[in-house]
């Protein structure tokens, strides 16, 4: 390997930048759901400690945004200038749902601006509640076309590809790859059960201080039953991600399996023993 290795430190980047980013886009995608589900109890059982629990994880769920925003911009850049030629070719088909994240994004900031700043505005609860239901679609939808373009570059389809150049583009049929359902609904329920338990985490944790204040107590019941669900449905999902990676990448699964040898039958192998 050369002294200068610009692939290998491309590579370096674009991971170091993905991992500090999956973590609060993760938080993104989630907390507003955990967020709608807290006002919503507070509403229907008219209790404030469940509206206080949706005010002040809105208030933490700005921070990670703003993380999560530059991290995401500083990846759209690597793409360009990292990735030129990938772009060059993959680009004409995967920008459409490039495209619609950024307008998903804008559509989640819009109304988490009007969300945060119109608490004691209303009369009724619930037109306040109204407010929070596009932030959890505009970030669900952010994270969907996102995970598209990730599940193209798994099974890429959509266009026609002769010599440098993609011609005869489908930009529809090259989001409805084979990978698109599995990936996006994994992410979505690993999202919501990843934050459900975060959140969780936080009232267990003060509850363990001796904080025992029923404030603490409902917040850890109202995240652990969330976080029940969406494991299971992150059980359930991963499963067929699994029995899509038999089907269409067997080499990954082996890969993820441990398996180096071809053979069949091979068992199942956890931690790699």
């Amino acid at each position: 390997m050369p002294a200068y290795d610009p692939v290998l430190y491309s590579r370096m980047l674009t991971e170091l930048t993905l991992a500090f980013h999956i973590i609060f886009a993760t938080i993104g995608v989630g907390v507003p759901v955990l967020i709608a589900l807290a006002e919503w109890t507070g509403i229907r059982r008219k209790d404030p400690h469940y509206l206080l629990l949706a005010r002040r994880w809105a208030r933490g769920f700005v921070i990670t945004v703003a993380v999560g925003v530059v991290t995401g911009t500083a990846i759209g850049l690597q793409l360009s200038l990292l990735w030129p030629s990938f772009m060059q070719i993959a680009g004409q088909a995967i920008a459409l749902p490039l495209f619609m994240e950024t307008f998903a994004f804008f559509f989640e900031a819009i109304f988490l601006g009007i969300y945060l700043y119109t608490w004691d505005r209303f009369r009724k609860q619930t037109t306040h509640f109204l407010l929070v239901i596009p932030v959890v679609i505009g970030s669900s939808a952010s994270a969907l076309f996102i995970t598209i373009v990730n599940a193209f570059m798994n099974t890429p389809q959509g266009f026609k590809l002769q010599g440098r150049t993609i011609v005869d583009i489908k930009p529809l049929a090259a989001m409805l790859n084979p990978a698109t359902p599995t990936k996006v609904a994994h992410v979505l329920a690993s999202a919501y059960m990843t934050s459900a338990f975060l959140l969780a985490s936080i009232a267990a944790f003060s509850l363990l201080r001796r904080r025992d204040h029923p404030y603490y107590r409902k917040a850890l019941r109202l995240t652990m039953g969330a976080a029940l669900v969406f494991s299971v449905a992150t059980a359930l999902i991963g499963d067929f991600s699994g029995k899509f990676l038999a089907a269409y990448q067997p080499e990954k699964l082996a890969a993820a399996e441990w398996h180096f040898e071809t053979d069949s039958q091979v068992p199942l192998v956890l931690g790699g023993a």
